[in-house]
């Protein structure tokens, strides 16, 4: 399905309707959904709270799904409204710098509404590009934007919170992730064991390998390894005092380091010591070592909260929907670092130095401002969408606990599903309007 018909109002949202009407009756008539957050019936649904102190006064595992399912609102409404400001600022910066006409930018300066004004500049934007980047446009030159994909990386520990919450028992970690759906498994800060997994062969090790070492081997106090390679120390042919040198014809040795040894062709099966490198079995720190690096499974982390590019498929024991609100407040949340870009022009003949002062500004506007445009177009786009879907979806199930519900949860869902709604409308928007600009320069 095309992502911005994803991202339209859902009609899934309809299936609140009729529990809604009694909801918002119960409400009071000064407190329509639109505004649903601001009466008097819901304090706690705020956009960009962190709601896992709220109180619904619900039990059970229906608590811990509707808890996800606010969560879930609110984050999606957060970045909604970020990327509709983010958006915003950057179209009416390349707008202006670009060389849009004094009127133009008096007309979309004068438009009533975050939305409407977001729109404005970005359609100025993307005309005033379009006029000034051509053979026969002011700068006499077409211009490409050429980027590497910005990476959003999601926290495996936030998702773990709220799915385990969504159960009884409240039990899940971040050990307990399999995979990233959509990206790679993040590399953890591990006070404990690194076991390689399916995904991940072998782990980066910096202590005591069970399988097969490949890098290099330092022996312990007073203990010498066996090495086939090249030995950083003394090299014999079996360790013994006074026995002979190991040292081969090519500087390589065959026998006992006694230091730090590599092998030949970066292979090594057996490793008593410290590997220093990938190990195809189970990783542990050494002694007195505070933490390493894990890229696969760690059993004890420290430190920084995992990181996950893609979502995270967790072991929670949580139902599917309570699991896909994780998924998408994890994804809303994620930090996403925008690309470096670098704009390519084509043709760019002789141009007075007044004009290539303002190629200069256009330019570097444009570096420095579509940036932000591709991190909605190709970083948040289609998880936001994802996101917005599940969400829906589970909001549709929790009709069927209307009957379980508190009075402090009834009145807080038509807050919910009001700031789902803005969100789907106001990220479709800025997705709309960020296309166009960066499609205006081949990168949409």
């Amino acid at each position: 399905m095309n992502l911005k018909n994803r991202l339209k109002p859902f009609t899934g949202l309809v299936l609140f309707g009729a529990a809604l009407s009694v909801l918002i009756s119960a409400c009071g008539s000064d407190n329509p959904i639109a505004n649903a957050q601001e009466g008097l019936c819901c304090k706690q649904i705020v956009v960009g709270a962190d709601l896992s102190g709220a109180d619904f006064k619900l039990s059970g595992t229906v608590n811990g799904e509707f808890k996800a399912f606010a969560q879930a609102g609110a984050d999606l409404g957060a970045v909604a409204a970020a990327s509709l400001t983010d958006v915003s600022v950057a179209c009416e910066s390349i707008a202006r710098d670009v060389g849009a006409s004094a009127d133009d930018i008096n007309k979309a300066d004068a438009t009533v509404g975050a939305s409407a004004k977001m729109t404005a500049w970005c359609n100025l934007a993307a005309a005033t590009i379009k006029a000034n980047f051509s053979a026969s446009g002011k700068f006499k030159a077409t211009a490409k934007a050429e980027f590497t994909p910005p990476k959003c990386s999601a926290s495996v520990s936030a998702q773990a919170k709220c799915e385990g919450s969504c159960t009884v028992d409240a039990k899940c970690s971040a050990s307990a992730m399999v995979t990233c759906e959509g990206g790679k498994l993040p590399t953890v800060e591990c006070t404990g064991k690194c076991a390689a997994t399916v995904d991940v062969p072998s782990v980066s090790c910096t202590g005591s390998c069970s399988g097969e070492c490949t890098g290099s081997c330092t022996g312990s106090v007073d203990a010498q390894i066996d090495c086939e390679g090249k030995c950083d120390g003394t090299c014999t042919v079996d360790g013994k005092a006074g026995s002979a040198s190991g040292v081969q014809a090519d500087g390589t040795c065959k026998g006992k380091c006694d230091g730090t040894c590599t092998a030949t062709g970066g292979v090594m099966a057996k490793c008593e010591g410290t590997c220093g490198g990938s190990c195809k079995g189970t990783c542990e720190a050494t002694s007195g070592s505070a933490k390493f690096e894990c890229n696969g499974k760690c059993d004890v982390t420290a430190g920084t909260p995992p990181k996950c590019e893609g979502s995270a498929e967790l072991d929670c024991g949580a139902s599917a929907d309570c699991s896909a609100n994780c998924k998408a407040s994890a994804s809303a949340k994620a930090e996403c670092t925008p690309p470096k870009v670098s704009l390519v022009l084509k043709g760019s003949g002789n141009l007075s130095a007044d004009l290539q002062s303002q190629l200069d500004i256009a330019i570097a506007s444009l570096e420095t401002n579509l940036p932000q445009l591709l991190v909605v177009v190709k970083a948040r786009g289609a998880s936001f969408a994802t996101g917005i879907e599940a969400s829906v979806s589970a909001g549709a199930s929790l009709t069927g606990h209307i009957g379980d519900f508190s009075g402090e949860a009834a009145f807080c869902m038509p807050a919910i599903v009001s700031a789902i709604a803005s969100a789907s409308t106001d990220f479709g928007a800025s997705l709309k309007a960020a296309t166009s600009v960066s499609g205006s320069v081949g990168a949409g």
